[in-house]
């Protein structure tokens, strides 16, 4: 595949030409309007151990409108945190299976009480990498997989790339870090992934290769 750099596209989507990614910049990253769900998820945020690690209230939001878009049955996140996200991402809806990954620590009773509030939530504390491997190795691959706070993202990465399925939506966090804008210049060259989105803080994957390879800056 050729891959398009669209560096010199704003934030606003000018210059795209891809009706699917100008709708999914325009309707879905851009959007601003305060979705049903958002107010009944202020408690949980509260409730959330504050002292663990955990994003801005936009970029949870911002998880809740990229589930809402794509439908996932199956959510998987790696790395918990306090779980906030996890919350976001499971809210959605009722019906789909949110699996959260993270490495045993002290907090951990505090995160699955607070978890146990939404009933299709999985905590997991385990080995990271052996469960990420299992999951996605099982032939039962999540549709949307959330990268967050673990310090296992490149060696999670490399196997989420290699077992992820056409309808894979891969986030992964924290993309201002030094260490990961090495690793992304890569990633996006990959042949196995597709149309990818550059945004500030994170990094959105794609992997239906019947779509024309781009990389988006936004």
């Amino acid at each position: 595949m050729k891959l398009t750099d669209n560096r010199w596209l704003t934030g606003r989507g000018f210059g795209v030409h891809s009706p699917w990614a100008y709708d999914l910049i325009e309707n879905v990253i851009n959007e601003k309007r305060p979705y049903y769900a958002y107010e009944d998820l202020y408690p949980f945020w509260e409730k959330a151990p504050q002292y663990l690690p955990q994003y801005p209230q936009s970029r949870d939001e911002l998880l809740f409108r990229l589930v809402n878009r794509f439908n996932p049955q199956y959510i998987l996140e790696i790395g918990t945190g306090a779980g906030v996200s996890t919350g976001y991402l499971a809210s959605v809806s009722s019906k789909s299976r949110v699996v959260t990954v993270d490495v045993p620590h002290p907090a951990e009773k505090e995160v699955r009480r607070n978890l146990k509030r939404i009933k299709n939530i999985e905590y997991i504390a385990a080995d990271v990498l052996e469960t990420v491997t299992k999951i996605m190795e099982s032939g039962d691959t999540p549709q949307f997989i959330h990268v967050a706070h673990t310090a296992y993202w490149r060696q999670v990465m490399d196997v989420i790339i290699r077992n992820a399925k056409p309808d894979t939506v891969v986030v992964l966090e924290d993309m201002g870090k030094k260490e990961k804008k090495e690793w992304w210049k890569q990633a996006i060259l990959d042949e196995r992934v597709g149309v990818t989105f550059q945004l500030k803080k994170l990094g959105l994957l794609f992997f239906n290769r019947k779509m024309n390879k781009q990389h988006y800056v936004l």
